[in-house]
């Protein structure tokens, strides 16, 4: 299983990568910051949910904190603002256009008349849940949601038209006139301004979708197949099912009747959450109004704590007994743990249909950004549903399987005249210009270099069209035993032959003074090799080191920042590796794989194949090297797994389904110089847990074992060690490579973030916005009599260092355990964590941190909203 945050690494490359313009974007234009108070002018009570604009651009404003408390942040301001509330005589105040951060406090005066259904009394500077109206409103609602939501029905069908569109916004004059633009100005001809605050955007991105759903409500499943897919394509800068992917990640399917909503990779509570929703969120009735012909009422909601992650915005309810939800608008406050996203409007709209209510028009937008104040990208998702048809059964096959989203084979080759046919509405001319202009872009030469320079910094590669050389960050690097050391190589696109895949590289170390160098060649049985599910075969050979105890792919991202390590590093094999592999994924997220390797193992620094031969058991002999051939075959089951695609590897997007591996491995003893026979199984099962209020926990277990008779003990199972200063998920972090080995062992791994859970109640910290985690590890195991090699001295030896400790040794009868605290979005992009070894403190070369042995500080980079 890969690493959980290379996943987090590659969804925000790809988000940023799409679009080149990103980069000329002005990060340091003026802003107009205006804050202040919103009070009953008799009373001096605060008025919460009071709504804030600018006069003439009513689209940018925001609307009081439950603590009568308002912040405008705009460069779309204009000479004045007007503060407005419900019962009260709207005010206007003029602005300083001059003077870029100011207070304005707002005293309203009440309206001559009294609303019938709801009297604003404003006794807001102390929130009661007991005896609130607003209360006891939203508990009717929860209580009936079952009711009105349409998965009250057995069985249900809809046809589904969704368009998902990227932006870059902020498209000011000056940046207009940017001189790096001036061969760009057709681009502005598409330029619209945005409902959600009047920003002018630029559409440079569109996907539309168009799908059938089928909901079987026992057992409860829903599939949707998605008949047609039209995006825009940017050639070979980006993959298309990457990018749709990510997208969509960000804006997935929304339920606002489920006690938890997940949108990117957060989990936000639900206002109308049975569990949670009452305890998190402040509820006020603002106002009864007729909307659409139906009496309805105005419910505003807040979090308690404006820092957690939660939504600020209101219901329409049905003003009867059903006390439906007609409409629901949705935001984040600006305080919001949340990265990268300055804004955010959902909107659901409701109409009736017999007893229940049906969802017709689902939007979001989401402006993403660097920072407040920095330019950045919109993000605009409308999705529309019609043809419902109830209680009509189909044959069980539709709803069959644990894929949820499945594509039709020629969902990409839709004509234009079908698109015409299946958009409930027509696209507007900056959509309908994105794909003409996407096509116009790749004809631009400064368009063609400023992507390749941004891919090159993303990917860690340099295309060449047909051959991308990298990865860049492996060009240099170090090690004990290699001294300095240089590599270059790369691999064949798409371009070069879709179902052709040739890779390889080569690398010198200028303190053993040896080659080392790799090659592979990759047949695709399913088209593109890029495409998934995978189909192929791969034949490769090695000729490479390698640390023993740490975990590496074919391709050794030996990156310049792992070069640096704690300890003593040395003790490394040389590889002469041939492998063949074939890997055939289906539809059902299973995956099979087989293999055979055939290889050579030569001692390399301070590790030796010393043993006592039978023949003269006093006399330590020291072997050349060791020959394998070992057959393998693995399984993988993973329900709707999703993946990032990368150049060498794909990393995995978890969701709440599990994961589960399971490998098995034959040592064939006589078949091509092989000298050990062994069966080797090894399992592992991930599940992510989302916990109200406080975050999320990752769990992983494995366990293995192996079934030989003086198999050497380091190609038994030796836990990951770390002796880098970064954090490793996946690995013990203070423990030395080659520490502990065992021929069977159970492991556990379990990690809570709890973000911003704690420290955004403390004054001091919340405002950095940082998150908490903790995690504790550890493995047990052991080590048969016929493969230890302390009870058979003819078997390889533990390693001894100059001091006669042995350095390899077996768990005993306690496992080995390490926990850590740790605090993550620092500057949003660092973790830091002090890792504590909880035993074995008696073992050699155990570091130390401040006087106490076992205790360490790991980093480690990430980026995540």
């Amino acid at each position: 299983m890969n690493d959980y945050y290379k996943m987090r690494y590659y969804k925000t490359r790809y988000l940023f990568l799409c679009f080149f313009l990103l980069a000329q974007l002005a990060i340091g234009q003026d802003h107009l910051t205006i804050n202040g108070l919103i009070t009953d002018a008799k009373t001096g009570e605060t008025l919460p949910f009071a709504t804030v604009v600018f006069v003439g651009n009513e689209s940018v404003g925001t609307t009081t904190d439950f603590d009568g408390i308002y912040i405008l942040d705009s460069k779309w301001g204009t000479d004045s603002i007007q503060a407005s509330f419900v019962g009260y005589q709207s005010k206007t105040f003029a602005i300083q256009k001059d003077v870029k951060k100011q207070e304005i406090n707002f005293q309203l005066e009440e309206e001559g008349f009294t609303l019938v259904t709801a009297e604003v009394k404003a006794k807001k500077q102390r929130y009661r849940r007991k005896e609130n109206p607003a209360v006891a409103l939203m508990k009717k609602v929860i209580a009936n949601k079952d009711n009105n939501r349409i998965q009250s029905q057995d069985f249900y069908e809809y046809e589904k038209y969704e368009k998902m569109e990227l932006s870059l916004n902020n498209i000011t004059e000056e940046f207009r006139q940017k001189k790096q633009l001036k061969n760009f100005q057709f681009l502005f001809n598409y330029v619209d301004t945005s409902e959600l605050n009047g920003k002018p955007y630029l559409p440079v991105y569109i996907r539309e979708t168009a799908s059938e759903v089928y909901y079987r409500k026992n057992p409860a499943h829903e599939k949707e197949y998605r008949n047609g897919i039209k995006v825009t394509e940017f050639d070979q800068w980006i993959n298309t099912d990457n990018m749709s992917l990510l997208t969509d990640r960000l804006y997935q399917k929304i339920d606002i009747y489920e006690d938890n909503i997940f949108m990117m990779s957060k989990n936000f509570i639900s206002p109308l959450s049975d569990f949670a929703g009452n305890a998190f969120y402040r509820y006020y009735i603002i106002d009864t109004i007729q909307y659409k012909g139906m009496e309805v009422i105005d419910l505003a909601f807040m979090p308690v704590n404006k820092q957690d992650i939660g939504f600020k915005g209101s219901l329409y309810i049905l003003n009867d007994d059903s006390h439906a939800v007609v409409k629901a608008e949705f935001g984040v406050t600006k305080d919001a743990n949340i990265n990268w996203v300055n804004d955010l409007l959902l909107i659901q709209e409701f109409e009736p249909q017999d007893s229940f209510w049906i969802l017709t028009r689902d939007e979001i937008i989401i402006d993403f950004a660097l920072s407040k104040k920095a330019n950045g990208l919109f993000g605009k998702r409308t999705v529309m549903y019609n043809n419902h048809l109830f209680n009509k059964e189909r044959d069980p096959a539709v709803y069959r399987g644990t894929v949820d989203i499945i594509d039709a084979d020629d969902a990409f080759k839709k004509t234009d005249s079908y698109w015409t046919d299946m958009r409930q509405e027509p696209l507007s001319k900056g959509e309908a210009g994105i794909y003409e202009m996407a096509d116009s872009l790749q004809h631009v030469p400064v368009f063609k270099r400023t992507m390749n320079i941004l891919s090159t910094l993303l990917t860690g590669y340099w295309s060449f069209n047909q051959v991308d050389m990298g990865p860049v960050g492996a060009f240099y690097s170090f090690n004990d035993v290699e001294g300095f050391r240089l590599r270059f190589g790369g691999t064949t696109t798409a371009r070069f032959n879709p179902k052709l895949q040739l890779e390889g590289y080569a690398a010198y170390g200028f303190r053993d003074q040896k080659w080392k160098y790799a090659g592979s060649l990759l047949y695709s049985l399913n088209g593109d090799f890029n495409k998934y599910p995978k189909h192929h075969v791969r034949f490769s050979y090695q000729h490479e080191t390698n640390f023993v105890g740490q975990k590496l792919d074919f391709v050794v991202e030996d990156n310049f920042l792992l070069s640096f390590k704690r300890g003593d590093a040395s003790k490394m094999l040389f590889l002469d590796t041939y492998l063949a592999e074939y890997l055939y994924e289906t539809n059902q997220d299973i995956a099979f794989n087989f293999g055979f390797k055939n290889q050579r193992q030569t001692p390399l620094g301070s590790l030796s194949f010393n043993t006592f031969p039978a023949e003269n058991p006093e006399s330590l002999v020291a072997l050349k090297n060791i020959r394998l051939s070992e057959f393998k075959a693995g399984l993988r089951w993973a329900p709707n797994q999703q993946f990032i695609q990368g150049h060498n590897y794909r990393s995995p997007i978890y969701n709440r389904s599990p994961i589960f591996n399971a490998e098995y491995s034959f040592g064939a003893k006589g078949l091509l110089g092989g000298e050990y026979q062994y069966h080797k199984l090894y399992v592992d099962a991930f599940k992510r847990f989302y916990l109200p209020f406080i975050g999320m926990t990752n769990i992983v277990l494995e366990g293995g074992k192996v079934w030989s008779n003086g198999t050497p003990y380091y190609l038994l199972f030796i836990p990951r060690g770390n002796q880098t200063f970064s954090y490793k998920h996946r690995s013990y972090n203070l423990m030395n490579y080659l520490e502990f080995a065992s021929d069977s062992y159970l492991s556990w791994n379990i990690e809570h973030f709890f973000n911003g859970f704690i420290f955004n109640k403390i004054p001091l910290l919340k405002r950095l916005k940082l998150r908490e985690v903790i995690t504790f590890k550890g493995v047990w195991g052991r080590l048969s009599d016929q493969n230890n090699p302390t009870i058979n001295k003819q078997l390889v030896q533990f390693i001894q260092n100059s001091n006669g400790q042995v350095e390899t040794t077996t768990l005993r009868s306690k496992p080995y355990m390490e926990a850590s605290v740790g605090v993550l979005n620092i500057l949003k992009f660092g973790r830091l964590d002090l890792v504590k070894r909880l035993n074995y403190l008696d073992a050699p070369n155990v570091p130390a941190l401040f006087g106490s042995k076992g205790l360490g500080i790991r980093f480690m980079l990430q980026f995540e909203f």
